[in-house]
C-alpha cells in the first residue's frame, strides 16, 4: 500500500509527511555543521516520519559518540525512492549505509547483490520478539536481508451512526452503501484505485480473497486463473456500483481519508493510521468512527496484503556493523512505540502490542493482529516493480475492467516480465 513514506505499502499518506522531512533534514544538517561525533551512518528512507527526529536523537545519544545517524531525504513516493536507490546502488555508491526499504524490494535488491545478508548473530537479534509476517518480507531464498521495522494491514473503517453492524463481505458492504444512498445519507465506499501501488494492494486483496495468487511460490510463472477473473469481476462491480467516489480512479490514501473526514464516506478501506490522523483532523468524528476486519468474500477471516518497512544494510557501506546497530536501535521497543504513537507506524515487534500506551492508542490492535496472522505478501519477485506496474496499468480504470480479457492480458504481461521481456521502468 507505499505506503509515510510511500503511501500504500507502508500505510501513510506520503503527502502529509513530506513537509515534515524538512525539519528532519535541517536537524541532520545542523548535526553535520556542528561536526557529527564518530562515524556518520547515512540513513535513507523513513527519515521524514512524524516524530522521527526524536528517535534519531535517542539513538545518537545511545551511540555515545561511536557514530551519528544522519537522516537523508528521499522523494515522497515509493517509486521515486526506489529509483534513487537503484541508481545509486547500481553505481556502488558508498554514501548510503542504512536503507529504509519497502517490503516489496527485498527480492530485487538481494538478487542484485545490493544489500547484505544478516549474519547468524544479527538474524537472531533482528527476529527476536518479532512478528513472523514482517520477518517473511525481509527474507529472500531463506536468507534474511533486513531488520523488520514496521508492518501494516488495511482495516474496514466505518461510521457507526450510519452502519450499526459492519459488513463482513464485499457484497454486504455494497448493499449497505446502496441502501444508505437511497435514503439520502452519506454512503460512499472509499478505496484506493488510482494507477499506483495502492491499487495493486487492493487487487491483491481480492485475488487472495478468492484463494488465488498472481505468481507461483518461486516467482517463475504467473498463476492467473478463474480466481483472478472472479477478483476482477468484484473490483469492476465495486467501481460500477454507484457507491464509490466519482474520482475513484484517481484516489490514493489522502483522498480516501479526506472523503471519510468530510463525511462523504460511510466506509473506507484504509490503514491503521486513520484513527490517529482523524484525532487531529476531525476530533468530532472520532466518536462515530468504527473499525472492523477488512471485508472478505465469504465472511471468513480476510487474507489482506502486508505493508511495512525493513532496514537493510547497503553492500557498499563502509560501516556495516554500525549501520546494523543503528537500525536495531531505531526499531527497539522504546522507539517502535514512539513511532507508533507519533507517526502511526505499526511495529514489527510483537512486544509493543502489549504495552499500555499502545493498547490505548490502538483500540483496533486485536483486529490488526488477527489480520496479520493470515496476511499475505505481494508477489515476491526480483521483478516485482514490473509486475506492479503491469497490474496497475492493465486494470486501470477499474470501471472498465473486462474480467476475462484483463486476466488474459495480465497473464501474458507478467510472463513477459518474468522472462525479462518488455522490462518497464
Amino acid at each position: 500500500m507505499r505506503l509515510h513514506h510511500p503511501t500504500a505499502v507502508r500505510g501513510h499518506p506520503s503527502r502529509w509527511t513530506a513537509a515534515l522531512g524538512v525539519a528532519v533534514l535541517m536537524a541532520s544538517l545542523a548535526a553535520c555543521s556542528s561536526g557529527p561525533k564518530g562515524t556518520v551512518i547515512n540513513l535513507y528512507g523513513g527519515a521524514s516520519g512524524t516524530g522521527f527526529d526524536k528517535i534519531l536523537a535517542d539513538c545518537n545519544k545511545a551511540a555515545a559518540g561511536r557514530y551519528t545517524i544522519v537522516g537523508n531525504l528521499l522523494p515522497s513516493d515509493a517509486d521515486g525512492q526506489r529509483d534513487q536507490f537503484v541508481r545509486r546502488l547500481a553505481a556502488h555508491d558508498d554514501g548510503m549505509d542504512l536503507l529504509g526499504m519497502d517490503v516489496t524490494w527485498t527480492a530485487e535488491f538481494a538478487e542484485a547483490g545490493w544489500i547484505r545478508e544478516l549474519t547468524a548473530d544479527q538474524k537472531a537479534q533482528a527476529t527476536k520478539d518479532t512478528l513472523q509476517p514482517p520477518i517473511d518480507t525481509a527474507t529472500w531464498k531463506d536468507k534474511l536481508y533486513g531488520i523488520p521495522r514496521t508492518t501494516n494491514v488495511q482495516l474496514l473503517w466505518y461510521r457507526k451512526s450510519l452502519v450499526p453492524t459492519p459488513p463482513k463481505t464485499f457484497d454486504e458492504m455494497i448493499t449497505m452503501a446502496q441502501q444508505l444512498k437511497s435514503q439520502g445519507k452519506p454512503y460512499e465506499i472509499g478505496l484506493t484505485a488510482a494507477q499506483y501501488e495502492g491499487y495493486v494492494v487492493n487487487i491483491n486483496n481480492l485475488v487472495t480473497g478468492y484463494g488465488g495468487t498472481l505468481v507461483n511460490e518461486d516467482s517463475t510463472a504467473p498463476t492467473i486463473d478463474d480466481k483472478t477473473v472472479q477478483a476482477l469481476t468484484m473490483m469492476r462491480k465495486l467501481a460500477t456500483s454507484g457507491v464509490t467516489s466519482s474520482s475513484l480512479s484517481n484516489a490514493q490514501e489522502p483522498e480516501v481519508f479526506a472523503d471519510l473526514q468530510a463525511g462523504r464516506s460511510a466506509f473506507a478501506l484504509n490503514w491503521p493510521y486513520v484513527l490517529s490522523a482523524m484525532r487531529e483532523a476531525n476530533p468530532d468524528l472520532v466518536g462515530d468512527l468504527g473499525f472492523a476486519p477488512y471485508p472478505s468474500i465469504d465472511g471468513g477471516p480476510p487474507r489482506v496484503t502486508l505493508g511495512g518497512m525493513n532496514y537493510a544494510i547497503s553492500k557498499y557501506s563502509k560501516h556495516p556493523d554500525e549501520a546494523f546497530e543503528a537500525g536495531m536501535c531505531m526499531r527497539n521497543e522504546k522507539n517502535a512505540l514512539s513511532a507508533a504513537l507519533d507517526g502511526g507506524d505499526v511495529p514489527a515487534l510483537a512486544t509493543v502490542f502489549d504495552t499500555p500506551e499502545f493498547i490505548k492508542a490502538y483500540p483496533m490492535k486485536d483486529v490488526m493482529l488477527a489480520e496479520l496472522k493470515n496476511a499475505v505478501p505481494r508477489p515476491v519477485s526480483p521483478v516485482y516493480q514490473n509486475i506492479s506496474t503491469i497490474v496497475s496499468t492493465t486494470l486501470s480504470p477499474p470501471g472498465e475492467i473486462n474480467p476475462q480479457k484483463s486476466a488474459d492480458e495480465l497473464r501474458d504481461a507478467i510472463q513477459a516480465a518474468i522472462e525479462g521481456k518488455g522490462i518497464l521502468p
